[in-house]
């Protein structure tokens, strides 16, 4: 299975932030023996995300996207996504009643809007509950394109990663790929590197 990985943010893509989420997710792949030929940033604009989806599944059988799933209002990777995929918007109870605990928990009261459209989720699809964070990701299947969706904070998508998408993704793959770098030092006191 090739897998393309598409990191969503504005943030990301003026150099506001540096992208850990691929570096992470592209060692992550070549230890599950999947092939990642292509990572892309895109803003959170829905023409541009829809743009990058189709050039990349017109390469990739699979595509992992980060980004774009809290409660503001350029999060909007989740709702392209669902129109993307044709999927209907359903509230998913868990996570409402999850997000309602903490805001009360924390003396927020009624849920904000904002808040409330993190549990409006993809119908028939696998959900993958964020135990870090808020926004849960989810797996979208149809017609043979697969897309795994994961939040953008680094420390809610790596567990969330190892936790929910390596048994999923491990199913997909009978390889693992290595790679090993070997620093040398020559007589002049050149560094040598040697990939393979």
């Amino acid at each position: 299975m090739v897998i393309e990985i598409i990191s969503v943010g504005t943030e990301i893509l003026m150099g506001n932030i540096v992208n850990t989420n691929a570096q992470y997710l592209a060692k992550r792949l070549a230890h599950l023996g999947l092939d990642c030929h292509y990572q892309t940033v895109v803003g959170d604009n829905p023409e541009r995300i829809k743009l990058a989806l189709d050039v990349a599944y017109s390469r990739a059988d699979a595509v992992i996207m980060t980004g774009g799933l809290g409660p503001t209002k350029d999060d909007l990777t989740k709702e392209m996504l669902m129109e993307y995929f044709g999927k209907r918007p359903v509230v998913d109870a868990k996570v409402l009643n999850f997000l309602e605990e903490r805001a009360k928990a924390r003396g927020f009261g009624k849920l904000s809007d904002g808040m409330k459209k993190q549990a409006i989720v993809p119908d028939e699809s696998l959900i993958l509950y964020n135990h870090h964070g808020t926004a849960p990701g989810c797996v979208m299947e149809r017609g043979g394109k697969v897309c795994i969706l994961l939040p953008g904070p680094p420390h809610e998508m790596q567990p969330m990663f190892e936790e929910c998408c390596e048994l999923y993704l491990n199913a997909k793959s009978d390889k693992v790929l290595v790679s090993m770098i070997i620093k040398c030092v020559s007589k002049f006191d050149a560094p040598i590197a040697i990939v393979g």
